[in-house]
């Protein structure tokens, strides 16, 4: 189960982008009152755009926590773990208030049991049979394959109230807010990053043109949304036989890399049935290995190289430049 988190500052921008519908929008003399012999209901679905939500393999667990009961009146009273949380009117369904208010409820939830547990089927769930009164929903962070979606905590009154939103300024309680009344989470998306290792090996060497003996790898890593595609160099040099790896850190998971040893060092070779491309898949928070093995081929020619290495400059206006003698890290 992943470790809920609370997505800091956007609960604001939470409560504007549903319209002020899943905050409690209460007048202070409602033209009925709350009947609060009755259960309430609360559905959820989560926005197409995040086709991994819609997947059943990909459920949602939402936590419902009631922070305040509800009077007939339509006054709250904080209880429980949540008793010095700020209930008190405020003009208007003031988003803010209430978005301030969510992010206070969801800290004094750590610790707590949730008094209801969901979760989406297919984007979507729905809570049924709920005691009135004021609830902190609190989606858990979830991850997919290639992302991880974090959710924003928000508070809800069973019932609702439309008075604010409404164009005739309506001010039924609305005890059912599934189908047309059904809230839609709202969610922030992040790739999840994966890495790829280099092993090279170094089977036989010759010191007749020198100790050193380079090997240079093209690392191509293809487009995803608006990230263009990207060409990376490696180089590893040696100066005896052995094993070195170089690791290239935070590639999107999901994508194919294809890795080319270019550069076979002078006077040296692929030993027989080895390969000088791989194309693996990142995977997040694995590690893609991929090992080529060369030998020294019998010539006496030698030599070593470098790769230039151009980095834009803090202004833009130029590019600072290095030579990247060796790529090399120590694996474990």
């Amino acid at each position: 189960m992943m470790k809920k988190k609370v997505k800091k500052g956007s609960a604001l921008v939470l409560a504007l982008m549903l319209m002020l519908s899943a905050v409690p929008l209460l007048k202070v003399q409602a033209a009925t009152a709350v009947d609060t012999t009755k259960t309430g209901s609360i559905g959820f679905s989560i926005a197409a755009d995040f086709s991994d939500l819609s997947d059943a393999r990909y459920p949602v667990t939402i936590d419902l926590y009631k922070v305040a009961s509800i009077d007939a009146s339509g006054t709250y009273t904080a209880e429980g773990a949540f008793e010095d949380l700020d209930v008190a009117y405020v003009e208007n369904g003031d988003s803010k208030a209430w978005g301030d208010r969510a992010e206070a409820a969801a800290g004094m939830a750590e610790g707590v049991s949730p008094d209801v547990t969901v979760q989406t089927e297919n984007g979507e769930a729905t809570a049924s049979d709920l005691p009135l009164g004021l609830y902190l929903v609190y989606p858990q962070q979830m991850q997919s394959p290639l992302y991880t979606y974090t959710f924003t905590p928000y508070l809800i009154s069973v019932p609702n109230n439309y008075y604010y939103t409404s164009t005739e300024g309506d001010d039924t309680w609305i005890y059912d807010l599934t189908g047309t009344n059904a809230l839609e989470l709202k969610v922030e998306q992040t790739r999840r990053l994966g890495s790829l290792q280099i092993d090279k090996q170094l089977v036989s060497h010759s010191t007749t043109m020198g100790d050193d003996a380079s090997f240079v790898f093209q690392v191509d890593i293809p487009e995803y949304g608006d990230t263009p595609a990207v060409t990376k160099y490696v180089e590893l040099t040696f100066d005896a036989i052995g094993t070195k790896h170089s690791l290239i850190e935070d590639i999107p998971a999901g994508l194919t890399v294809t890795v080319t040893e270019v550069y076979t060092g002078a006077g040296y070779q692929l030993v027989a049935g080895a390969t000088d491309r791989y194309q693996p898949e990142i995977v997040a928070d694995s590690t893609a290995t991929v090992t080529f093995v060369n030998e020294h081929d019998g010539t006496i020619t030698g030599g070593y190289g470098v790769v230039n290495h151009f980095v834009q400059n803090d202004a833009g206006t130029d590019y600072d430049w290095t030579q990247l003698v060796d790529n090399a890290f120590e694996a474990n």
